[in-house]
């Protein structure tokens, strides 16, 4: 039978800026790496007269839209991409961003037009349909939609083939109410944009601007993506849409050497259980582990609907009692497991790491075999964002 006995209570060590003891999973979320990390861009940048469009969809990659972009507002960025209309309604409604420094990039179907129009931001269309409809919904409003076109490059998830671009971008200028802007794209090699697929997209882009020249227009152009950003200076064009390297972490590891980013978010837990167990003990859900000598196990108040991924069963490992200890048994909905029977003290309320400088973002979602953009980003909705500006 196993012993179960709680074990040295006493204060948290784990506690927020006001002195209050965690309670709950916490993503501390420091503005000064932010803002550094934006000022890399910027360094980047150097020289070029490419602008910035900082994306800020899925509420700031799960960093907290209003407050990221405020943050960069104060930094002198004007332009921010987010993916739906309700996302740039909450931007407008909640951060110091006019709606027409907003880009929508995720696509707006004919029955959205006038929820687009009427909270006046830009938005990315591919579809005549859209197009109509915009216009019909400007013209009624007395007002003009700013459009980007979206120009399939070789993603071929939205946009319009490059051979067409010159006759969507004249219907845009012929349809009242609509006023082409720029052409955009994006990378279908994400992480890493080396080799002959990304070569041949920015080839598109640019055939895609010659006939859009031809029509008499010139439009601004924008497709580097973080990686991009980093790799490819032939491709930064007129803007640059950075991402994931505004919040510290790198596309690919192949480009940590590129720039010297820090990361913004770090994912904490309190531990609400310390207990021993004897040899043969099942943990969590199916007992997927077994403890095979005493031990001395935490449970943490962090589970995948936090955002810690059900993958790290038994993979995972998080900082705590001054090292890591790894994950033992399934991460479940609301708790996580570890095994501290070989590290330092560990007392209830104590925080624990799930990842931020040890152990990296990067490196939690190798264990779980899936990237750091989805790590971020899903982070939950009841994970408290706490906000630091050192």
């Amino acid at each position: 039978m196993a012993r179960s006995s709680q074990v040295g209570k006493g204060p948290a060590v784990g506690t927020s800026d006001s002195g209050s003891e965690l309670q709950q999973a916490r993503a501390t979320i420091k503005l000064a790496a932010l803002r550094h990390n934006y000022r890399q861009v910027l360094g980047l940048l150097s020289g070029s007269d490419t602008t910035v469009i900082a994306m800020v969809k899925a509420n700031a990659y799960g960093h907290g839209a209003a407050r990221v972009t405020r943050a960069l507002v104060d930094e002198g960025c004007t332009t921010f991409g987010v993916a739906t209309l309700d996302e740039a309604r909450e931007l407008i409604e909640e951060s110091a961003c006019a709606a027409e420094q907003i880009i929508v990039f995720g696509g707006v179907l004919p029955g959205s037009a006038a929820a687009a129009v009427n909270l006046g931001v830009q938005v990315a269309a591919h579809s005549e349909a859209t197009v109509q409809a915009l216009g019909r919904e400007a013209t009624a409003a007395g007002s003009e939609v700013a459009v980007h076109i979206k120009v399939d490059t070789g993603m071929h998830r939205l946009g319009v083939e490059p051979e067409q671009a010159g006759r969507f971008a004249r219907l845009l200028a012929d349809t009242e109410g609509t006023r082409p802007v720029a052409l955009c794209s994006h990378f279908a090699q994400a992480e890493s944009v080396t080799g002959s697929v990304t070569e041949g997209q920015l080839e598109a882009l640019l055939l895609a601007d010659r006939l859009v020249r031809d029509e008499g227009l010139e439009l601004a152009r924008h497709l580097a993506n973080s990686a991009g950003v980093m790799t490819r200076s032939e491709a930064w064009l007129d803007r640059v849409r950075p991402g994931i390297m505004l919040y510290g972490l790198y596309p690919d590891s192949s480009l940590l050497d590129k720039v010297a980013l820090k990361p913004v978010m770090t994912l904490e837990a309190p531990v609400l259980r310390v207990t021993e167990l004897g040899s043969g003990q099942g943990i969590g859900y199916g007992h997927s582990f077994h403890t095979t000598r005493p031990s001395r196990v935490a449970t943490l108040r962090c589970g995948y609907a936090d955002g810690y991924p059900r993958a790290l069963g038994n993979r995972g490992r998080v900082l705590l009692g001054g090292g890591l200890a790894p994950v033992v048994g399934r991460v479940c909905m609301d708790h996580t497991v570890v095994d501290v029977t070989d590290l330092g003290e560990v007392r209830e309320g104590d925080s624990a790491v799930m990842w931020g400088d040890s152990p990296s973002t990067e490196d939690v979602a190798v264990a779980a075999e899936t990237i750091s953009y989805e790590l971020v980003a899903r982070v939950g909705a009841r994970v408290e964002r706490r906000y630091k500006d050192d």
